[in-house]
């Protein structure tokens, strides 16, 4: 049955997700300095992130438009590119935030490494290897890709069935992509947080309270506690409640009408919300878009 709304929501969250990835991918390569690690693990997020809706997205929309809904090998096809590319972007997650662990608790060891910006490879490729053995795995019986029972749009991994070869796929996935996940961006933004609220007590003690020192720890800790706040409270929105999903199906079998379709609206959340959080945040990413769209004289400082 064609879904107007629904159709406008898939448009507008595939146009706003393509503009925006690209965005950062072009912003970034633009920047007027060298990229960073961090730069070049935010433009293969994007690059995951802008595959999965343009891959994706785009045959789901396909679904919703056609009568007939999309050949079967085409679902399946969109229901692996959608859990690729959602897997590599969750990966990239928790290595972002190893990355600011290291960079900021373990600053001199890391120092070294992460100087070299080539070095991103490291978190890039097993990223992508990791999201491409638990994306392949159902083409190879594994688990496997059906149309969902209430959206035979759209095509996602299956859940229902009982089987042994699906309850430990099922738990597999769960528990390396989702629980391990949250456990890592947890514990290392926590750590990260720990420490800046320790530099803040220490500029405290060794230059005043009112220093500029301390005004400008104090300002990099608030900073960063936001950003910490929007990235667990995105990821959680994003993924919970399809992980929730994924457990009512393997123990109970039955799930409420909508209940999987929502959780699907808001996974595709966490493409609008990665390049908004990572990048749209990043002061560097703004000053590179800045001077895109404006010129470099329009953000040239005045003499």
């Amino acid at each position: 049955m064609f879904n107007a709304g629904l159709v406008i929501g898939v448009v507008i969250a595939i146009g706003f997700s393509c503009f925006l990835n690209l965005l950062v991918v072009i912003g970034m390569l633009k920047k007027s300095t060298p990229l960073s690690l961090r730069d070049i693990l935010l433009v293969s997020l994007s690059v995951a992130d802008f595959c999965q809706t343009g891959l994706g997205y785009t045959t789901e929309l396909y679904g919703h438009l056609s009568d007939d809904y999309s050949p079967i090998f085409l679902c399946r096809a969109s229901g692996f590119a959608v859990t690729f590319t959602a897997l590599v972007a969750i990966t990239h997650l928790m290595a972002l935030a190893v990355e600011r662990y290291l960079s900021l608790v373990h600053a001199l060891k890391a120092h070294e490494f992460f100087s070299e910006p080539k070095r991103a490879l490291y978190f890039i490729i097993p990223a992508w290897i990791w999201g491409l053995f638990w994306s392949g795995a159902p083409l190879l019986k594994w688990g496997g890709y059906e149309r969902e029972p209430h959206a035979p749009h759209r095509c996602s991994v299956v859940l229902a069935e009982k089987t042994p070869d699906v309850l430990s796929y099922s738990y597999g996935l769960l528990i390396a992509c989702f629980a391990f996940p949250v456990l890592v961006i947890t514990w290392c933004c926590f750590r990260v947080q720990r420490e800046l609220k320790g530099m803040t007590d220490r500029s405290k003690e060794i230059a005043g309270q009112e220093s500029a020192i301390t005004a400008a720890t104090q300002k990099a800790e608030k900073q960063h506690f936001i950003m910490i706040c929007c990235v667990v409270i995105a990821f959680f929105i994003a993924w919970t409640p399809y992980a929730g999903c994924v457990v009512y199906f393997t123990l109970v079998g039955n799930l409420p009408a909508n209940l999987m379709s929502t959780s699907a609206f808001f996974a595709k959340f966490s493409v609008l919300a990665n390049p908004i959080i990572y990048a749209i945040f990043y002061k560097d990413f703004r000053r590179s878009v800045k001077a895109m769209l404006c010129g470099d004289s329009a953000v040239a400082p005045s003499e």
